[in-house]
This record gives structure tokens, C-alpha cells and sequence, in this order.
């Protein structure tokens, strides 16, 4: 895997979450702050499901330490990397941080337990550049990128990137002078970068809002935020990471009764010719265009229901799905679209191969696509 997610996680909640992702051990790191209670503590060091432990020194927190202080807390959280103390879009301030992290590290003990990185700052991608590279020579290993993010007012979560140009420059222009560093862009994931970021090189990413990716009526009546929340990160995160390639199906008028994973209860030909195809092998991601429930994942649960997609809906769905449409199609080198026209209309614009003809002739190209992928 390419890149890795790093999960924010401040809460045992958060924990208790992740802790449900036992396969995929080190395809994910967490990052906490240092101002967490010290049981939190405690718990984020005992975490086993990676090797990947950041410590943040809670730029967004209002609250500044001595290094002695901050390092102190990274020991109790086990932390595998620590950030420096950086300051908002101001690079003069950030590198006298920088200088005086490196020297608290280097006269104690830290060194033997964990990476300190640094934190590039500025205002454009050449101050960026200079902040990066003045910190590499100090002697840092690993620098981070941070002051990308806007502050939403009166929001307790940061929300948008401040240029999407502004990031790309800067993360190609670092990575051009420095080829085998680990790009480490503070705060930036998402979704939708995902392929971008595959393309720039980046290593990792921290991600805050996927603690809020569930239903709240959904768990309300069913109590199941947490599962909600892990197979959110199971099916709509980890297959964009690990896959390169994309299968978007329309749904099938044949369905099985009853209550399954959407890859078994749609019984057309093409889904048995699917199903097959990943008995054996695990190559490509499935997208599934339903009438009911929308664009799904494979292994979303459903139940039988006996609906077709009108021209109306498909169009519904084009407006409503614009941004998950935008992801998938952004991070995936080849995709697929199997299915009628009017399912075919839901991603009427964008660039990506489609069977066409007679459901025979359709049929046999998805399944040359299929095997060609081997």
C-alpha cells in the first residue's frame, strides 16, 4: 500500500473502533495530541493494531509547552513519531520551534524512542520549499507539511484545504528536491485525494473526520455507531488504497431472498461471473449502481425489493452522488462500467471505459476486462 491513513483519535471511543480492523494490521497509523488524559494515554500506547503512533503538540488546542513537557507525554503515549510544536502559516516562527526541538531531542533520551519530524510552514509553495529544506538540513529526518488547512469559524473541526493548487505545487516541489522522502501533508486527507496523492508520492495522511461517517437515525434505532463507523473505513477506505482498478455494475433485476452482502443478493449473469472472478482472485474494487439504494459498495448489506432505475432517478443520483462519482473516478487507473443506459447515464460525463451492445455482447467484454487486469 502506498499510503496510509492516520486515523485521529483522542477518545477510548476511537479506539475501541480501530481496534475492530485486526486485518489490516500496519495499513493504518493513528495520531492523537498531547493533551489527552493520561488512561487515553495509556490505551494509544497499548494499541497493537499498528506501528504507526504520532504525537501532535496540538497546534489547534491553544496551549503551548515546553519541549521537556512535550516530549515527556510522547514517551507515556509510545509514540513512534513526535511533531514538533508548529505555528499557523508562519515559517520564521516554526523554524526557531524547530531549532530548539532538535536540540531538547538530541541532549536526552528521545532519540532511541521515537522520530521527531518537523513541520514545514509559509504562505506559498517557495516558502514551504525553504522551511522544508532548512529543517532537513537542522538534521530532521522527516518533515511534515502543515498549515494547508483553513480554520472554519466557529467550528471545531477543520474542514477544507485552503487552495487544492496551493498543496499540489507544494507537495510536487518537495518531493522533486527530496525523491525518497515521506511526504507527510498535515490534515489532508480525504477521500478524493487519495489518487493524487498515490500520483505526488505522499506516505501518509491524517484524516479526523472519520469518526462522524455513520447513519445517526440508523444508530439510533440500531445502537451500531461503532460497527457503522469501521465498515465505512473497511469499505469506502481501504479498497480505494489497495486497488487500482474499478468495477462500477448495475444492479440486476434477478435478485436472491432474503437479506445478504449487495454482491449476493443481485444474481444476474453478471454478478455470478463476478463472484467467480473473486473466488480466485481479490484484483479490483466493485461499485455496485442500485435503483434502491444508490451506489454502493459490494458488501453493503441489502434485502430484496423489486425496483428499476428510471431516467428521473438516474439523474437524482448523478446530482446527488457528484462527489463520491468525483472520488471514484479520480482514484482508480482503470475502470469498468457494466449495465443499460440509463444506469450508464449516471456517470454520463465521465471518461472511463463502458460495455455496450447486447447483454451478450456486454457479458464477454466484461469479462475480458475481467482477466485482462491478470
Amino acid at each position: 500500500m502506498g499510503i496510509i491513513p492516520i486515523f485521529v483519535a483522542d477518545r477510548p471511543f476511537s479506539l475501541k473502533i480501530l481496534e475492530g480492523l485486526a486485518g489490516y494490521n500496519n495499513q493504518f497509523g493513528i495520531l492523537s495530541h498531547a493533551f489527552t488524559s493520561n488512561p487515553f494515554k495509556i490505551k494509544f500506547k497499548k494499541f497493537d493494531l499498528t506501528d504507526t503512533k504520532i504525537g501532535d503538540s496540538g497546534i489547534f488546542q491553544g496551549r503551548d509547552v515546553d519541549y521537556n513537557f512535550l516530549f515527556g507525554e510522547y514517551l507515556k503515549m509510545g509514540v513512534s513519531h513526535g511533531i514538533i510544536k508548529d505555528y499557523y502559516r508562519d515559517p520564521y516562527k516554526t523554524l526557531s520551534s524547530a531549532r530548539e526541538a532538535i536540540r531538547e531531542y538530541r541532549s536526552g533520551r528521545y532519540d532511541r524512542d521515537f522520530t521527531l519530524v518537523g513541520v514545514a510552514q509559509g504562505r506559498s509553495s517557495k516558502e514551504y520549499v525553504e522551511s522544508y529544506t532548512k529543517q532537513k538540513r537542522m538534521g530532521y529526518e522527516m518533515v511534515a507539511i502543515g498549515g494547508l488547512l483553513d480554520k472554519v469559524e466557529n467550528h471545531v473541526r477543520l474542514v477544507k484545504v485552503r487552495r487544492e493548487e496551493m498543496l499540489v505545487e507544494t507537495l510536487t516541489k518537495i518531493k522533486k528536491k527530496y525523491p525518497e522522502d515521506k511526504l507527510f501533508p498535515l490534515g489532508t486527507f480525504n477521500r478524493s485525494r487519495i489518487g493524487l496523492f498515490k500520483q505526488l508520492g505522499v506516505w501518509g495522511s491524517d484524516y479526523k473526520g472519520w469518526i462522524f461517517r455513520y447513519n445517526l437515525e440508523e444508530s439510533h434505532k440500531k445502537h451500531n455507531r461503532m460497527e457503522q463507523t469501521r465498515s465505512y473505513i473497511e469499505r469506502e477506505i481501504f479498497p480505494l488504497l489497495s486497488k487500482e482498478r474499478l468495477l462500477l455494475l448495475s444492479c440486476s433485476e434477478t435478485k436472491k431472498i432474503g437479506e445478504g452482502k449487495a454482491i449476493d443478493i443481485y444474481d444476474g449473469p453478471a454478478f455470478k461471473m463476478v463472484r467467480k472472478y473473486l473466488n480466485q482472485r481479490d484484483g479490483i474494487d466493485v461499485r455496485i449502481i442500485s435503483a434502491k439504494y444508490g451506489i454502493i459498495s459490494k458488501d453493503k448489506p441489502i434485502e430484496y425489493y423489486n425496483e428499476k432505475l428510471t431516467p428521473e432517478k438516474a439523474l437524482k443520483y448523478r446530482l446527488i452522488y457528484s462527489n463520491e462519482i468525483n472520488a471514484l473516478c479520480s482514484n482508480y487507473q482503470d475502470i469498468m462500467l457494466f449495465g443499460g443506459h440509463t444506469y450508464q447515464s449516471v456517470f454520463k460525463d465521465e471518461n472511463i471505459k463502458r460495455t455496450s451492445g447486447r447483454i451478450g455482447e456486454q457479458l464477454l467484454q466484461l469479462k475480458e476486462w475481467l482477466y485482462s487486469g491478470n
